[in-house]
């Protein structure tokens, strides 16, 4: 706000001072990531693989893999030939070669990672949503409720993840949105134990007193005074369960667990039809996909760990 003064008989109005502390704190974080270069190069591939995604929903004829998004609706012509090797002569679709009813593997990995990466983003983030929550409630209210939520994820935490996910998914049927509903079953807990935590040490604060003495209720309490101050911690979780979730998506459509879409653009289907031919020494069906995917679980573990470095408090210092 302008302010007015009158020195030597003139007055002189005051500039308007704009704090804007939201946005400078931003500024100040984003320096501080960038110039942690491993996290930095993580943050860019994974840019880049998020692109490949969103353009295959706004534009995929731009990646040319319009045809390939429809591999499901394939007849499989069995031929007696493999797939041919990494090539130029036919264009760069074939740049990596050929994986099962000859389809060229550079195209048809760009369409996986739609299939990958969405669901992979509808797991944790529902899981994460659950896990908030119930947490934040728990380590509020605590008592019986916290009593009985520990001992739940305590079973989930008991069991590794990926015998409890196979489990699940036997339990609900083989398909691939059977296996989305058994990770997100599994997921939440995670959440669930990181938010308690965290609510627990923020309900003892005088703000939250402040707010009580006041008339706020206790619901009131979790939502609009605790959630906002646990969501710094969730996003590094969430960033680095990506990198996890996509792999064990992967690893459950690799086993056969996903029986209702077989040739589906998904990078655990290619793992799948590579098999067929690795006894062969064709290697690049499997190889190729393989690395692919351990890029991308690597680069966003890698921007996971810088996020965690810039939002943690005591790691700044």
């Amino acid at each position: 706000m302008a302010t007015e003064s009158n020195v030597g008989g003139s007055i002189l109005k005051a500039q308007p001072v704009k704090h804007r502390p939201r946005v400078e704190d931003f500024k100040s974080t984003f320096k501080l990531f960038i110039k942690n270069r491993l996290a930095f190069v993580g943050f860019v591939i994974v840019l880049i693989y998020f692109t490949i995604t969103i353009l295959d929903y706004v534009y995929p004829s731009y990646l040319g893999v319009k045809d390939i998004n429809t591999i499901a609706s394939w007849v499989p012509q069995l031929s007696s030939g493999v797939p041919s090797g990494p090539t130029l002569s036919h264009g760069w679709w074939y740049i990596f070669g050929e994986t099962l009813y000859f389809a060229p593997i550079f195209p048809v990995m760009l369409a996986a990672l739609k299939t990958d990466i969405t669901y992979s983003i509808l797991i944790v983030l529902t899981g994460a949503l659950i896990g908030i929550i119930l947490g934040t409630m728990s380590g509020y209210f605590g008592k019986l409720y916290d009593e009985v939520l520990m001992r739940v994820t305590d079973i989930f935490f008991s069991v590794p993840t990926l015998v409890l996910a196979i489990a699940v998914t036997v339990v609900l049927g083989k398909s691939l949105q059977n296996v989305v509903i058994a990770l997100i079953i599994i997921w939440w807990p995670i959440y669930a134990r990181l938010t308690r935590g965290v609510s627990l040490s923020i309900k003892s604060n005088k703000f939250i007193e402040a707010a009580t003495a006041a008339g706020s209720s206790g619901l009131r309490n979790v939502f609009v005074h605790i959630l906002p101050n646990v969501l710094s911690v969730v996003f590094v979780q969430f960033s680095l369960d990506l990198g996890s979730i996509i792999q064990l998506f992967a690893a459950l459509d690799f086993i056969g667990f996903n029986e209702g879409s077989p040739l589906l653009p998904e990078l655990g289907n290619m793992l799948t039809w590579g098999t067929s031919y690795l006894v062969s020494g064709i290697w690049w069906p499997i190889v190729i996909p393989g690395i692919f995917l351990l890029i991308f679980t690597v680069a966003i573990n890698l921007m996971g760990d810088g996020l965690r470095d810039v939002l943690d408090p005591k790691l700044r210092r």
